[in-house]
């Protein structure tokens, strides 16, 4: 079975263009905004083993958010 989950997510990050790549960190900030910091920190450790500019991205955008 494999076991490798953040493979194809980040190829397909690493293919949109930086407008959209922007526009992920912001929404998926959005989007997590309302929850605790434990599944926020969740999440961007998922999006950094897709991609460590994924992880970095919404982690800029949370930060901007929560202030």
């Amino acid at each position: 079975m494999d076991e490798d989950h953040f493979e194809q997510p980040g190829n397909l990050f690493r293919l949109v263009s930086q407008a959209q790549k922007q526009a992920l960190f912001e929404n998926t900030a959005r989007s997590l905004s309302g929850v605790s910091q434990a599944v926020q920190q969740r999440h961007i450790a998922h999006c950094t083993k897709a991609d460590p500019f994924y992880g970095a991205g919404v982690s800029r955008a949370l930060a901007a958010i929560n202030g």
